[in-house]
């Protein structure tokens, strides 16, 4: 079995463990990266919030007021992404495809790789970053090669992320 759980990216000039929003779904925080204001989160939920995929972006959106990614990861096979931004453009999409139609994920969830493509490289860009948008696309239509957690990485170097070397939390 491999991990299932959520990799959050978010602007912040405060550690992400103390967003309220976090807190409010009561989550293990596991390790964080940072790029300058930026940090990427990786995190359990220990109780349902009800959203599907337990953390939707704009709660923390609204409470930080920058683009918010949110990726959870299902047993390190595929990974449901979830963007928002301040301009209320959003993106969603599920890494690792084929593996998804394994599971039965309906097409509309999976999502289009040219529109995906193009939103998540305005949602990369609203948020000041360079994407690769041949990079980008290239991440949404390969499989976890061999854990999908990969492919979380592959997708935030693509957005234009450069985190840094990332170090374990204490869970709170």
């Amino acid at each position: 079995m491999g991990f299932s759980g959520h990799f959050i990216v978010v602007r912040a000039e405060r550690p992400a463990t103390e967003l309220s929003t976090f807190r409010a779904v009561v989550t293990t925080p596991w390790w964080s990266a940072r790029d300058g204001d930026w940090q990427i989160l990786q995190l359990s939920v220990r109780a349902d919030p009800g959203a599907a995929g337990g953390l939707p972006p704009a709660p923390i959106v609204t409470e930080t007021g920058a683009p918010a990614l949110v990726m959870y990861v299902h047993d390190s096979d595929v990974v449901a992404v979830e963007a928002a931004g301040p301009s209320g453009l959003t993106w969603h999409c599920v890494l690792s495809p084929e593996m998804a139609r394994d599971y039965e994920v309906p097409e509309e969830q999976i999502g289009d790789p040219d529109e995906v493509t193009g939103n998540a490289v305005a949602w990369a860009e609203e948020a000041g970053l360079r994407p690769d948008p041949v990079a980008v696309r290239a991440t949404l239509e390969a499989e976890c090669d061999p854990l999908a957690e990969g492919l979380v990485f592959d997708l935030v170097h693509a957005l234009g992320f450069r985190f840094g070397p990332g170090e374990n939390l204490p869970t709170f």
